[in-house]
C-alpha cells in the first residue's frame, strides 16, 4: 500500500468505529427507556387495580352503614340501639326542634344545636336542612354520573385514559350503590297516641352530606305528599374514617380521605359518601433495570466488541498483508534481476565465441551454475511456503539421523565450500526422530545457507551441525561463527518477508521467507526452531523422538 494511501483505513476505522459504538449506545439507551417506561406503566396498572378494589371495598361498606341506619325506625320514646359509628341519631320538626333518638347527654345536643345553627345563613334549621338535602343529592348525582358514560380509547396504561375507566369504573360503582341504598327506605306506620286515626308516611333513602366538617346522613319524613319532619344521623368522623381505611389497609396502607363535594365528578371519590381517596403512594419503575435485559445488552455488546477487535485485526492482518506481498514482490524481482542478468551477460559472451581461454570459460559456467542454485532454492522456498499457507501435512517416517544427515553432508559442504566456509558434523549417540525428510533437508538447507551468507567473514571458518537426543525429542543445531543475531531481532527474523526490498538490495541474497518456511515446516511436524544465544548465530531444530 503506497504512502499516499496508508492513512486512509486509519481514518476510516476509527470513525465506523465510533460509528457503530455511536449507535449501539443510543440502541442500548432506547432500550433502558423502553425498560423502564414498561415497568412504570405495569407499576401503574397494578396500583390502579389496588385503588380500583379499594373503592369498591370502600363503597360497599359504607353503603352497608347506609343500608342499616334505613331499616331504624328512629324513635325519641326508644333507644335505637348503640353503634360505634354513630354520635347521635335525630329527628327535626318542621317547627325546627331537634328531638334525639332516645336517652342523650345534654352536652352533646348543644354541640349538634351549635353546628347546626352555624351553618343558616338565612331562614329556620327547617327550611336549612331541606335546602341542604335537595342540592346535594348524592343518589341523584350518582344517576347522572351513570347516564353520561365516557368513551376509554388508546392505551389503557396512559394517564388520560386511564382517567377516562376511571371516570366509568365510578359510574359503575354509583350504579351498584343506588340499587342497595335507594331500595332501603322504610315504610313506618305513625299514630296519635290511642286515637283511632293511623296515619302511613314513607321515608325515603339516607341521603350522605357534610355540615361543617361533620359527616351526617339526612332523609325527608313524608305523610303522602307531605313532607313532616327531617330525620338525620350524625357519624363519628374519625371511626367512620378509620373504619373505610382500615377496609383497604392491605391494598394501601398509607392511603387517606379527605372530604369531598356530594356527587363530585373525582374519579376517586367514593359513590356511597362524599369521601374522597388519597393513595398515599404514587407509581414508580423499577431501581434497576431487569437482569435478561442486562444480560441482553451485555452480550450485545460484547458482540459489537468482539466485531470490532476482529475487524481491527482484520484490517491490521491485510495491511501487512500488502505490505509482505509488496515486499516480496520487490526482494523476488531483485533476486531474480542479479541472476538473470548473469545469465544473459555470460551465456552472450560464450554464445558469440569471445571467451577463448578455457579457464574463464570453466570459471563462467560454474558461476551460472552458481545462479542457478540459487533461483532452484529460491523457488523452492517459495512453492514450499505456498504449499503450507494451503495446509499441507506432510508424511513423517522414522528417521535414522546419523544416517539421513551424512547423505546430506556433500550438498551441504558443497554450499559452505563456495562460502570458504568447513562443515563439521557430530552425532552424539544414536538418536531416531519421527519426521518427513524431505522437510527436514529443506530446513537444514536453509540454516546452512544463511551461515553460509552471513558467516562468510567469520574468523573460525566452519558451521558445526550438532544432532543428539534431548529427553523425548531429537534435537540438531546448526552452529556459526559469524556476527550472530541481536536479541531484539529473533523474534523477527521468523516473519514472513522480513526482509525489506531495500535490505534485499543492500544486502545478502535473499527474499526473507527461508527462516519463516523453515519454523513452520517444523511445527507441521510436530517440533520447533528457535535461535538461542552462543558464538554467532545458533539454530536448534527439535523433532519428535521415534
Amino acid at each position: 500500500m503506497s504512502g499516499r494511501c496508508r492513512w486512509i483505513p486509519w481514518l476510516a476505522l476509527p470513525v465506523c468505529g465510533a460509528i457503530i459504538l455511536a449507535a449501539m449506545g443510543w440502541l442500548t439507551h432506547g432500550v433502558m427507556r423502553a425498560e423502564h417506561e414498561r415497568s412504570l406503566a405495569e407499576s401503574r396498572a397494578r396500583l390502579e387495580e389496588r385503588i380500583r378494589l379499594s373503592l369498591w371495598r370502600m363503597d360497599t361498606l359504607a353503603a352497608s352503614v347506609a343500608i342499616e341506619e334505613n331499616q331504624r325506625v328512629i324513635n325519641a320514646t326508644q333507644d335505637a340501639g348503640e353503634s360505634p359509628l354513630v354520635r347521635l341519631r335525630f329527628r327535626v320538626d318542621r317547627d325546627g326542634r331537634v328531638i334525639p333518638d332516645g336517652s342523650l347527654a345534654e352536652e352533646t345536643m348543644t354541640k349538634l344545636r351549635a353546628l347546626l345553627s352555624g351553618q343558616r345563613s338565612s331562614g329556620d334549621l327547617y327550611q336549612f336542612m331541606c335546602a341542604t338535602i335537595t342540592g346535594d343529592n348524592q343518589w341523584r348525582g350518582n344517576m347522572i354520573l351513570a347516564d353520561q358514560p365516557k368513551e376509554a380509547a388508546g392505551d389503557p396504561y396512559q394517564p388520560a385514559d386511564q382517567q377516562m375507566l376511571n371516570f366509568n369504573e365510578r359510574a359503575s360503582r354509583g350504579k351498584a350503590v343506588n340499587r342497595a341504598v335507594t331500595k332501603a327506605g322504610l315504610e313506618q306506620k305513625w299514630g296519635n297516641g290511642d286515637a283511632a286515626v293511623v296515619l302511613a308516611s314513607s321515608a325515603g333513602a339516607f341521603q350522605p352530606t357534610w355540615i361543617g366538617d361533620e359527616p351526617f346522613l339526612m332523609r325527608l319524613v313524608k305523610y303522602g305528599d307531605v313532607v313532616r319532619s327531617i330525620e338525620g344521623v350524625w357519624l363519628d368522623k374519625t371511626a367512620f374514617r378509620r373504619l373505610l381505611l382500615d377496609e383497604i389497609a392491605d391494598l394501601l396502607p398509607l392511603a387517606s380521605l379527605e372530604p369531598s363535594t356530594v356527587g363530585g365528578e373525582g374519579e376517586m371519590t367514593l359513590a356511597s359518601f362524599p369521601w374522597k381517596l388519597v393513595p398515599g403512594e404514587a407509581a414508580a419503575g423499577p431501581e434497576g433495570v431487569g437482569a435478561a435485559v442486562i444480560r441482553s445488552l451485555a452480550v450485545g455488546w460484547l458482540a459489537v466488541i468482539v466485531a470490532l477487535v476482529a475487524g481491527t485485526a482484520t484490517v491490521l492482518k491485510i495491511m501487512r498483508l500488502s505490505e509482505r506481498r509488496a515486499a516480496f514482490v520487490s526482494a523476488v524481482t531483485h533476486e531474480l534481476r542479479t541472476p538473470l542478468t548473469t545469465f544473459r551477460l555470460y551465456s552472450d559472451l560464450l554464445a558469440g565465441g569471445l571467451v577463448k581461454d578455457e579457464e574463464k570459460k570453466a570459471r563462467y559456467f560454474e558461476t551460472m551454475r552458481r545462479e542457478s542454485d540459487r533461483l532452484v532454492h529460491l523457488v523452492e522456498n517459495v512453492l514450499s511456503f505456498s504449499r503450507i499457507e494451503r495446509k499441507a501435512s506432510p508424511e513423517t517416517e522414522r528417521v535414522v539421523v546419523a544416517g539421513f544427515l551424512e547423505s546430506l553432508r556433500e550438498r551441504f559442504e558443497s554450499r559452505l565450500e563456495s562460502a570458504g566456509l568447513d562443515l563439521v558434523l557430530q552425532v552424539e549417540g544414536d538418536p531416531v526422530a519421527r519426521a518427513n525428510k524431505a522437510s527436514v533437508e529443506h530446513i537444514l538447507f536453509n540454516l546452512i545457507d544463511n551461515a553460509g551468507k552471513y558467516a562468510d567473514r567469520s574468523q573460525l571458518k566452519q558451521v558445526e551441525l550438532v544432532a543428539g537426543k534431548f529427553g523425548r525429542r531429537v534435537r540438531i543445531q546448526v552452529i556459526d561463527h559469524g556476527p550472530g543475531i541481536p536479541p531484539a531481532e529473533r523474534w523477527k527474523i521468523f516473519r514472513p518477508f522480513h526482509k525489506s526490498a531495500d535490505e534485499a538490495a543492500g544486502s545478502k541474497p535473499g527474499v526473507g521467507l527461508g527462516l519463516a518456511l523453515s519454523r513452520r515446516l517444523a511445527r507441521d511436524l510436530g517440533g520447533e526452531l528457535t535461535c538461542s544465544d552462543g558464538d554467532g548465530a545458533t539454530f536448534v531444530l527439535e523433532l519428535p523422538s521415534a
